[in-house]
Parts: structure tokens; sequence; C-alpha cells
């Protein structure tokens, strides 16, 4: 699974997971985290709005040393 960091304030985590890639977009788990707090949202993120987000730095793509562990 392929996952980013979305850019946010240093108090809490937001990830994305990329679940799924259709024509226009990508199916994603959006992951907030903060303290003892977690909540994960399912949603639909289309594809120039996820090149939008890549290119101004708003999501940066974790390799597998940084990768969150996801049950």
């Amino acid at each position: 699974m392929v996952q980013y960091r979305i850019k946010s304030s240093k108090e809490i985590n937001n990830y994305l997971n990329i679940l799924g890639e259709r024509n226009d977009g990508f199916d994603v788990l959006i992951i907030n985290e903060h303290d003892e707090y977690r909540r994960e949202v399912k949603d639909f993120l289309s594809k120039e709005l996820f090149e939008t987000c890549l290119r101004t730095g708003y999501l940066i793509k974790l390799d597998a040393d940084q990768s969150l562990m996801t049950a």
C-alpha cells in the first residue's frame, strides 16, 4: 500500500493511503492521529487534485521504513 504524509500541525499526524486506482482518481483512506485519538475516513481523490497536492508539498510520499503500520 502506498502511503503519504499530509502536511499538518505538529500535534496531529495525518496520513493518506492509496487503496485503489480508478480512471479518474484514487480510492483513499485518510488517517488522523492525535494523542489517543484516531479517525479513519475512506474517500475519493481525483487525479488532478492528487497531482496538485504532490506538486505543492501538501502530500509527501513515505518510503517503507517511514510508513505507518495499519492493522
